[in-house]
């Protein structure tokens, strides 16, 4: 919750790293439906490899990899050399 006598800088500041951290969740998230679709269940230990992964550049990468690799193995092995 973002304080509201918190100066303006501040509550921006909050505001922008909330959002931030919304999207690099969500992005998290649809990498392992993506996965999940095309291939089934998504082993518990790649699901949280994934749901580290903070650059929202390289969660970028991972979703064309995820939409793009033959097998979850393929995946594992591009998100290994991260």
């Amino acid at each position: 919750m973002i304080e509201q006598n918190a100066p303006s800088g501040e509550k921006e500041n909050l505001l922008a790293e909330k959002t931030s951290e919304a999207a690099r969740q969500s992005a998290q998230r649809s990498i392992i439906t993506f996965l999940e679709t095309r291939f089934g269940v998504v082993p518990r230990e790649l699901a949280d490899e994934i749901k580290s992964v903070a650059d929202e550049d390289q969660l970028q990468k991972l979703v064309q990899t995820a939409a793009s690799c033959p097998d979850l193995e393929a995946f594992r092995n591009t998100i290994d050399r991260r």
